[in-house]
């Protein structure tokens, strides 16, 4: 999560919740629910809860499966939605991680990264 504080490789970074996915023009959609703010830069406004979209081409093969939660950094959008929020465009500069479910946070393995960090 440290990865998120460099910038200017990072302007954001979200935990989201994928609500949903929708096609538009040339890309997809993806209509997601802020569930932790880790960094930001241009959208002060951005609090758990409130509503972001992430926008992919549509040629891109990413897949966000609704219901599911990641953690999404990148550099901010200049686009924004019809409500005034900012939106972003995943590119190959974003960082993108599905994360993981709460029985595998339980196991032996996470609890002790969790309490320890890595080990090197």
């Amino acid at each position: 999560m440290k990865f998120a504080c460099y910038y200017p490789r990072v302007e954001y970074g979200f935990q989201v919740k994928v609500l949903r996915e929708d096609s538009r023009a040339a890309f997809r959609l993806f209509e997601t629910k802020i569930t932790q703010v880790l960094h930001f830069t241009k959208d002060v406004k951005a609090t758990a809860n409130q509503m972001r979209n992430f926008l992919v081409r549509a040629s891109c093969r990413l897949r966000l499966e609704p219901g599911k939660e990641y953690l999404i950094m990148g550099l901010d959008g200049a686009t924004y939605d019809l409500e005034g929020h900012p939106q972003y465009l995943l590119d190959s500069n974003s960082w993108i991680e599905e994360m993981p479910s709460e029985r595998l946070c339980r196991s032996t393995r996470q609890r002790e990264y969790g309490t320890q960090g890595c080990q090197v």
